[in-house]
């Protein structure tokens, strides 16, 4: 006899619990003064075990003091609320001396009556008239489901439940769960074996038999007899067909919808042909943690074991079913069963078939498969192409792609034909083999059923036909060139089959692009990680070990192009992923490689592809001048050989390295020639387009335009979002465009709570020490010392955890970049700012003094040196050496190109010089502050300090590079 219900969960309860012994829980019973009986563990034992239902009041015990046990700090009177029915069911299915009998039908012969001894409710012998399977324990999941069907049942016009998925999924495991879960509400129950039609019509001639309805030479006239007895019943009944084949036969044998309002019909089947029969409910793989729980009840295994088991399973429940029973018969641990499933799946998954299963994994899919082909060999040989690719959805348009190099060439007619791919899919689905999602536009093939028939189903020649299909079909539907985003819903669709498909270890060139254009895509799309990982494992298949990037000595195994690509994919994900002293290393090995090749040499295309990716590994370590030549070298090609998409992503790069050597006039010409002919040729909301715009607005930053920046760059925004989602790096750099402009323009407390979710989403996104993270802990440190200088009442305590975040970016730039480079000063000079407003003049000036020294290599018209130096100014005036400080600022000054004397920083420079000579009554001061006024409005806080005579401060906010 099964165990109770009862029984069922409080084994699942003191699993929770953490397994303790019977003594400990009787024990701990005892010392619990709360409690409202004592407990031996003998009885604690047969409780658990089966063999005894206590009175209620050692049964609460019981459940209390598992709940306080437990790791998931339970409600115990919760937990006593929800036992307290169990223990009702099961204490009266105790108290029955004897099976009902078949007396208990009333005088009309129709209907199977409670018997009394069960208080009113069926037991669990009148369930299993016509061979309804036993339950099963460790049942776990389907709440949503079980919510589900009664009410589908109970819909207005009758139609049957069709629970429907492919093999193994639990169909009809959860249509036993549901039988038992509902059988209190049902004056009859009967099974229906359904596979054949000859099974299901002896299964409702026994309903008749036990229904004592007169029989007929014509079995069919039986049924009929059966049917109209079913459908004018005045009682409560469920018909189960379990295992549906054709629709058409078996349909024959469902009660008519408008006469069976008294009853219900429930029907399991792989078949899709069902689905237009009633109201179909998916019974898909189980959700993960219901994959977990079902693991853990079975047996000893952590949380983390469970979720690497259930990952590999596909959460399909015969297949955890299986893996549970063999664990629990051998002991054997989940890296050893996972092991063996990597050596040879097929055996494993083809013993220990659980119990209310017809077979094993294994089993039922050879069984279907073997049977397809018998069918349909075109429809088997799609199926052994899907095993060869992901088993995410594959959409058909996909499929469709592939043209005509397929073979054999009955299976490229397939792909071809829309009727006969929608005719093979039907029979895939029909056997369990795959199913559709979003309007069945997509195919999905579970992985178990990919392993099984792709690598113990298919024979060696068969197999390496598979994969070279798979190839192939990933080649016909690359879109190639990944710069174009409207190429990027292809690129997904490819994404996720490059590594099933074995695309590395092919030598077609054509598959090879597949590849690299895989690496580039993802990329462009923000996943640096994985373009990284897929381009080292690119390098390692076709450049061999001795080729890998880490290989000091590599460098004679470089000598092709997909070599080279596969190194400057990772090069450029190397600098995004803020690893800058490995890819500047690899960046000018590969490019004096390139160089000293004869068959590619400075003027092949290859080569100034890869000057692009040196370029930006130079600017990212400081070299900013050698990078604006290699910017400006790739400008000269483009332009000689005429290449004009290449000409527009070179111009954006040389404003790049513009802006990192401070000549952001002659960036923003560029990017405001680029932005318009994108808008042009694109449209506004191009991702080319915000792109160039965003450039743009860092462009009139640079230019002390905040205003204008602040409106093209939130303008921009929500289009850059909508095409690159909201985690990407170019949204992150717009992000914080947003944020130093809000400060500039003197929106303080709105800058201070931008800079602050920014600072947090990139420490998130990217890690603490990335340099886009580092760029938004300075945008977030400026932004305190600002809102503290004009607010001091309320946010000066908060200087002290500026200096904190200041000086681990410091720190933190020194480790990632080095000491002497260009953004570790920057971040010092910003720090410097902040010991100044803190009032440590000391600190401030020993470190003001070393960054300014430091960026003088820049050159004295360099935004950040000129910044450093006004910085220094005010400290040497804290220290009594105005003299000193005039010199620095009047070099500042003078050295500024006219065309940048209406910065806001020279302004600053002008006045902080004319408030050390006490010349605040100069025609130059007043003209001055007029220019700082007009550039940053008559409330701005810098000017009403600079009104007030106190000397400003100049930061840095370094543009992305």
């Amino acid at each position: 006899m099964a165990p109770s219900e009862l029984v069922v969960q409080l084994n699942d309860l003191w699993r929770a619990a953490g397994r303790p012994s019977y003594r400990r829980v009787s024990k701990a019973i005892d010392d619990n003064d709360g409690m409202r009986d004592t407990v031996s563990h003998e009885t604690v034992s047969a409780l658990l075990n089966d063999r005894k239902v206590p009175q209620w009041p050692k049964v609460e015990c019981v459940v209390r003091q598992l709940a306080l046990m437990s790791v998931r700090k339970l409600d115990p009177d919760a937990e006593v609320a929800r036992f307290l029915p169990l223990w009702e069911i099961a204490n009266s299915e105790r108290g029955e001396t004897a099976a009902p009998s078949r007396t208990n039908v009333n005088p009309s012969g129709r209907t199977p009556l409670p018997s009394a001894a069960t208080n009113g409710q069926p037991s669990d012998d009148v369930q299993q008239f016509g061979s309804t399977p036993a339950r099963n324990p460790h049942f776990t999941g389907r709440d949503e489901l079980f919510s589900l069907v009664p009410t589908l049942l109970g819909h207005e016009p009758w139609r049957p439940v069709i629970l429907h998925g492919f093999s193994g999924v639990g169909k009809t495991s959860t249509a036993i769960e549901y039988v038992y879960r509902e059988r209190s509400h049902y004056d009859l129950i009967w099974w229906v074996a359904a596979e054949q039609p000859a099974q299901a019509r002896a299964a409702l001639v026994a309903l008749g038999e036990h229904l004592e309805l007169p029989t007929s030479q014509d079995i069919r006239q039986t049924i009929r007899s059966v049917l109209l007895h079913l459908e004018s019943a005045d009682f409560r009944w469920l018909l189960v067909f379990d295992n549906a084949a054709g629709s058409e036969e078996i349909a024959e044998l469902l009660p008519a919808a408008d006469g069976a309002a008294g009853g219900a019909v429930i029907v399991t089947t792989r078949d899709s042909a069902w689905l237009d029969r009633g109201r179909a409910v998916l019974v898909d793989v189980l959700p993960r943690p219901d994959s977990i729980r079902l693991l853990q009840r079975r047996g000893d295994i952590t949380f983390d074991d469970a979720d690497r088991l259930a990952s590999y399973l596909g959460d399909l429940p015969l297949a955890l079913e299986q893996a549970a029973a063999m664990r629990a018969e051998t002991r054997i641990t989940v890296a050893d069963y996972v092991r063996l499933l990597d050596e040879d799946a097929y055996a494993v998954l083809d013993t220990n078939q659980p119990p209310g299963y017809r077979a094993t994994v294994a089993g039922a899919f050879r069984f279907a498969f073997t049977r397809l082909r018998r069918e349909r060999p075109a429809a088997a040989q799609l199926l052994e192409l899907l095993a060869c690719l992901s088993a995410e959805p594959i959409a058909l348009a996909f499929l469709r792609s592939s043209g005509e190099r397929l073979v054999p060439p009955s299976l490229s007619r397939l792909l071809q034909r829309d009727d006969q791919l929608d005719d093979a899919v039907h029979l895939l689905r029909r056997y369990g083999l795959l199913t559709t999602v979003d309007g069945a536009q997509r195919l999905q093939v579970h992985r178990l059923v990919q392993l099984i028939v792709r690598d113990h189903l298919l024979t060696e020649h068969e197999r390496e036909r598979a994969y070279r299909n798979a190839s192939l079909l990933l080649v016909a539907a690359n879109p190639g060139n990944p710069n174009d985003q409207i190429s990027w819903e292809m690129h997904k669709e490819v994404s996720p089959h490059v590594r099933p498909a074995r695309l590395i270890t092919y030598t077609d060139r054509a598959v090879r692009r597949v590849v690299l254009d895989q690496a580039r895509f993802l990329y462009l799309s923000g996943d640096f990680a994985a373009s990284l990982r897929l381009a080292e494992e690119a390098l390692r298949a076709w450049a061999g070990p001795e080729g890998a990037w880490e290989n000091e000595h590599a460098d004679d195994a470089w000598d092709d192009d997909e070599t080279f690509s596969c190194l400057n994919a990772i090069v450029t994900a190397l600098c995004s992923l803020g690893r800058y002293q490995e890819a500047g290393v690899l960046a000018e090995r590969m490019l004096n490689r390139l160089n000293a090749l004869p068959e590619f040499g400075p003027d092949h295309t290859l080569t100034a592809g890869v000057v692009n990716t040196v370029a930006y590994a130079r600017r990212a370590l400081g070299n900013y001048t050698e990078a604006l030549q290699l910017d400006q070298y790739r400008i000269d090609f483009c332009t000689r050989r005429g290449l004009r998409p290449e000409l527009q992503r070179a111009r954006s790069n040389l404003a790049v390295g513009l802006r990192a050597t401070g000549n952001f006039r002659r960036a923003h010409e560029i990017d405001r020639a680029l932005f318009e002919e994108r808008r042009h040729e694109l449209g506004e909301d191009h991702y080319l387009t915000v792109f160039s715009a965003s450039n743009l607005a860092r462009d009139l930053y640079g230019l002390g335009r905040y205003a204008e920046a602040l409106r093209l760059q939130e303008r921009s925004l929500p289009a850059l979002r909508a095409r690159l989602g909201l985690q990407h790096q170019q949204v992150m750099w717009a992000n914080r465009t947003v944020a130093v402009c809000l400060r500039k323009t003197g929106r303080l407390l709105e800058a201070l709570h931008h800079s602050d979710n920014h600072f947090r989403a990139c420490t998130d996104e990217f890690g603490a020490e990335h340099a886009d993270a580092l760029a938004a802990c300075l945008t977030y440190v400026n932004s305190i010392r600002a809102i503290a200088t004009a607010d001091p009442d309320n946010y000066a305590n908060s200087l002290p955890a500026a200096y904190n975040l200041s000086l681990f970016a410091v720190s933190a730039y020194r480790r990632v970049f080095n000491e002497r480079n260009p953004l570790t000063l920057a971040a010092a000079t910003n720090q410097a700012a902040i010991l100044r407003a803190m009032g440590q003049r000391n600190r401030a000036r020993i470190t003001a003094q070393t960054a300014y020294h430091g960026l003088e290599p820049l050159g004295l018209t360099h935004p950040y040196t000129q910044a450093a130096a006004i910085g220094l100014a005010n400290d040497l005036v804290t220290a009594h050496e105005e003299d000193d400080a005039i010199r620095l600022l009047q070099t500042v000054t003078s050295m500024t190109p006219e065309s940048r004397r209406s910065h806001p920083d020279i302004l600053v420079g002008e006045i902080n010089l004319a408030l050390i000579t006490n010349s605040t009554a100069d025609e130059p001061v007043r003209r001055a502050l007029d220019a700082l006024q007009r550039a940053l409005g008559s409330d701005h806080p810098d000017v009403l300090a600079a009104k007030r005579g106190a000397r400003l401060e100049c930061d840095i906010e370094p543009p992305p590079f």
